[in-house]
């Protein structure tokens, strides 16, 4: 027997001791504990100190070091008189019995009983009752009363492995009865430790580690924000009266996998919800909703029902109820669900404008209100920061408090640099002759010679500076030794950071001269693709040669995977040995990720939801290609070891696809039905787009079964959405800040507390999008990798299309693309899959694509968006042999390689206004 099996016999005998003794000779500094076949929890004499998985081989607990979980707040008050704490004091363990361990706050003076009763329903369920008695012969007022849930947050360790293994991430469905909260480890790994309200008890708000069931009092202190639903409090009777005790719960279990968390909301009670196609709703689409429930649903009740129309459709074997909801009301909207006649429970929902409308207007605000345009200044062509609250363009010379090395917020860095990226990469969908003027304008004037070091500058030709901005970086030590205080003898071109937003910037500036050569100055299609090449090759170098702190093969970066389209045009070209050099630097970092890290999940920060675009696009590489094995591929400079790989297969790879799938999703909303996480990452930023990119690609490349993956997926490219502040005259322009000179702007994040302080120089902030852009255009960058028209044939909601209106009789499909780009169509069948693709132009508008399953044929007309003779490619990604036909031509298909992928290509001669396009499946 070893020391663990030592231990836990140890354990159980003095629990069978200490359960034969009376409560007057308990010792209340002895340790309990509650074990079954998947549960260990021990108790202190205060409440639970650990919660331990029996099947979890870290023997990781969530509960933070030092703190209990059982702990109850309650404020209260007699008549008008103070807000007093409830005494808790003088705690005591009242009763113990094998299953059941009860503890009392109470003396004798004392307005009321608090008592914490802790019990096992079955051999790994434990049921927590905080029970609360009125003494005196008066009405008490509850303002305040809440459970506290202190985690071990993985931000709280400093080792990798503490990290993934021993760190643990709140998520939470704060909406009334249904609600619930659920743990998941930094890896994505389970088990998931669920906690579920017993009936009577409602989440309505929280504040940190507290959820409340009454949050009238401390709602109400805040002095501003906003709250979208009820701040309560209670009145207990007198003593010995109906309603003079009260009784709030919640059960504590483990679950296998995210199947097993929707199964406990299902058994216990509550609502296992899925949503198609988001929780933030263009208003040209609809959505559908699934309810998995035991309960009896009395009605579902819009916020707005003379804007929203709500339709019953079915209930699918297993007591899934579908519903189809269409929102007319821009911005937020409540959807209240009442069941069993008095519990109710809500859905929270975000209706935009139309996609095409939203990226429309971003564009239009960022080179109309965000670029300043004035030659005697240094930062002459910069998009800089919106300021929402005051409508007006934030800048250098206009800080709002961003100075000195804060300055990066307004003129450098993610916030700044992430919008000349977003305008390129739309321009080469929707040429717009004033966006690629300003774009251009931008790299002319603020970009080459003073961001970005020239081609003759040395050292460090093509150099980035970085924070605070390249004028005090290009000002010598007199100036940099204003905001940092080391590194002073470096060149500071060294934030990695920095180099994708340029590279990427310059690549689809490549794209935009290949298609349009008359619509660009600064450079030709072959100048830009070098200007590309040319940084990402200075990425590889500079920051990690000159502060190794920067480690650029161990660290993700977003929009670094443009590289991949990077080096088939740069083959295209015939630049083969740059191609070359780029991926073989590559190479070295796919290996590193699936061979050299454990957990190679870090970004900026060593636990940073920042990583999840790379490691699939990294993961992704590794699949598709055959990787030689090597020694001494590369050394490591801060570590002083080379590293080497004897053996190397594609089967690690798409191993390390798996865990870095559910990892990302330890950082991801999903079974949580609130826009603000459904989809989303934790403060809905610019990353809920960037890594869901991987989770819908996984879903239509890798995975066996698409559909999770699809609606979760999806729902990540439409939720940032939510974020941009636009509208109508007859909605003011704007649900976050209205008024016409904001339609168009966008917050940065999130805030998803009532008010409180957000990161950003911990400014305060009400409830919803910050007053700032900042870093929002990344994720809109990313719409582009993204945007697609998806009909799928789901187990539960059936035939749907995603991003579009579907229409369907017997076997003919017609779905209208209203994706935003209408660039990209998939079919998905359980045993089908079509990718369509167009590099430029796109599906014609308001205009169906028709699917015959019978048939075997797709057909769509192909628009001309610059009305000029060109050719387009189209790309079709299948397992099936298709033909293709334009305008009743039949035309090549060939294979190809595109980023390592195998597809069929045709070379398009796009002469008219639009082009009718036929495939049809080749017969077996």
């Amino acid at each position: 027997m070893n020391k663990y099996q030592w231990n836990i016999l140890l354990q159980h005998l003095l629990l069978i001791a200490l359960f034969s003794i009376s409560v007057s000779s308990y010792s209340q500094s002895q340790d309990l504990f509650f074990e079954g076949k998947e549960m260990l929890m021990e108790f202190n004499k205060l409440g639970i100190k650990s919660i331990i998985s029996q099947k979890d081989q870290f023997r990781a607990n969530p509960i933070r070091t030092g703190n209990i979980w059982g702990n109850v707040h309650v404020m209260y008050r007699v008549g008008t008189g103070a807000w007093l704490n409830i005494y808790t004091g003088n705690t005591v363990i009242d009763r113990v019995s094998p299953k059941k361990i009860v503890y009392k706050n109470t003396n004798q003076g004392t307005t009321m009983n608090l008592f914490r009763t802790f019990e096992k329903i079955d051999d790994d369920k434990i049921l927590f009752t905080a029970r609360v008695e009125n003494r005196i012969p008066f009405p008490l007022t509850i303002g305040d009363f809440y459970f506290s849930f202190p985690a071990n947050h993985p931000q709280n360790f400093l080792l990798p492995d503490e990290i993934f293994e021993q760190g643990y991430i709140r998520h939470q469905y704060i909406g009334g009865e249904g609600s619930f909260l659920f743990y998941t480890r930094g890896a994505g790994q389970p088990p998931f430790l669920v906690v579920t309200p017993v009936k009577g008890t409602g989440f309505e708000y929280f504040e940190g580690d507290n959820i409340y069931i009454h949050s009238h009092l401390s709602a109400n202190k805040l002095p501003k924000g906003s709250w979208r639903q009820g701040n309560t409090e209670k009145i207990l009777s007198p003593k010995g009266e109906e309603g003079s005790i009260i009784e709030y719960g919640y059960i504590l279990q483990w679950a296998d996998s995210y199947d097993e968390i929707r199964d406990i909301l299902y058994e216990d009670g509550l609502f296992d919800v899925r949503i198609i196609p988001g929780m933030t709703i263009p208003q040209d689409l609809n959505c559908k909703i699934s309810l998995r429930t035991t309960n009896h649903i009395d009605s579902i009740v819009a916020e707005y029902p003379d804007q929203t129309k709500i339709t019953y459709l079915k209930t699918v074997p297993g007591n899934n109820h579908i519903y189809e909801i269409n929102f007319r009301q821009l911005g937020e909207n409540l959807i209240t669900v009442h069941y069993n006649g008095e519990e109710k429970t809500i859905l929270e929902f975000f209706s935009t404008e139309s996609l095409n409308t939203l990226i429309r207007k971003r564009t239009q605000f960022i080179i109309k209100s965000q670029q300043h345009k004035d030659s005697t200044k240094w930062y002459n062509g910069l998009y800089s920061l919106w300021d929402m609250e005051h409508r007006t363009l934030r800048g250098p010379d206009d800080t709002d408090g961003f100075d000195h090395w804060w300055g990066y917020v307004l003129a450098a860095d993610d916030p700044a640099l992430c919008k000349a990226p977003f305008l390129a990469a739309k321009n080469v969908y929707f040429p717009v002759d004033e966006e690629i003027k300003s774009i251009e304008y931008y790299i002319e004037n603020f970009v080459w010679g003073g961001l970005q070091r020239t081609d003759k500058e040395e050292p460090y030709p093509y150099g980035i500076y970085g924070v605070p901005n390249w004028k005090v970086n290009r000002g010598g030590i007199a100036e940099r030794a204003t905001i940092r205080n080391t590194n002073l003898d470096k060149i500071p071109v060294w934030r990695a950071y920095d180099y994708p937003h340029i590279f990427m910037l310059y690549y689809h500036m490549f794209q935009i001269a290949e298609f349009y050569p008359q619509k660009v100055k600064f450079r030709d299609a072959k100048g830009y693709l070098d200007l590309a090449y040319q940084t990402s090759k200075a990425y590889f170098l500079y920051p990690y040669e000159i502060l190794p702190y920067y480690e650029i093969y161990q660290w993700g970066y977003y929009n670094e995977l443009v590289l991949m389209p990077l080096i088939d045009e740069l083959k295209k070209y015939g630049m083969i040995d740059e191609a070359e050099w780029l991926r073989a630097e590559w190479e070295k970092k796919v290996k590193y990720f699936v061979y050299d890290d454990k957990y190679p999940y870090r970004s900026e920060y060593s636990f940073d939801r920042t990583a999840f675009e790379s490691t699939y696009a990294l993961a992704k590489y590794g699949v598709l290609n055959k990787m030689e094995p090597d020694v001494n591929l590369w050394y490591d400079i801060n570590r002083k070891k080379w590293y080497s790989h004897s053996e190397v297969h594609q089967k690690n790879a798409r191993e390390f696809m798996e865990r870095q799938h559910f990892a990302g999703l330890a950082v991801r909303g999903w079974i949580e039905p609130s826009y603000y996480h459904y989809g989303a990452d934790f403060s809905l930023s610019y990353m809920a787009r960037m890594g869901g990119w991987s989770i819908l690609d996984y879903g239509l490349t890798f995975a066996e079964r698409p559909w999770d993956w699809l609606q979760l997926g999806y729902a990540s490219y439409l939720s940032s959405f939510a974020l941009m502040n636009t509208g109508t005259e007859k909605t003011n322009y704007g649900y976050w800040y209205p008024g016409k000179e904001n339609d168009g702007a966008m917050g940065w994040a999130y805030n998803n507390k009532k008010y409180g302080s957000i990161w950003l120089q911990n400014r305060e902030q009400s409830r919803g999008a910050w007053i700032y852009d900042g870093e929002a255009d990344l994720g809109n960058g990313a719409i582009f990798r993204m945007s697609s028209t998806i009909l799928a044939k789901d187990p539960l909601f059936g035939w749907y299309a995603y991003g579009g209106k579907m229409n369907h009789k017997g076997a003919l499909y017609s779905v209208i693309p209203r994706d935003g780009v209408r660039n990209r169509f998939w079919i998905v069948d359980e045993d089908f899959k079509i990718g369509i693709e167009v590099t430029r132009d796109g599906f014609e508008k308001e205009t169906a694509i028709v699917y015959s399953e019978s048939a075997g044929t797709i057909e769509f007309f192909l628009e001309n968006r610059v009305n000029e003779e060109h050719f387009n490619t189209l790309i079709v990604r299948a397992e099936d042999n298709w033909d293709l036909y334009l305008d009743n031509k039949k035309m090549l298909l060939n294979p190809a390689l595109r980023m390592s992928e195998q597809v069929m290509e045709a070379l398009l001669p796009v002469t008219g206004k639009k082009h009718k396009i036929l495939l049809k499946k080749k017969k077996k």
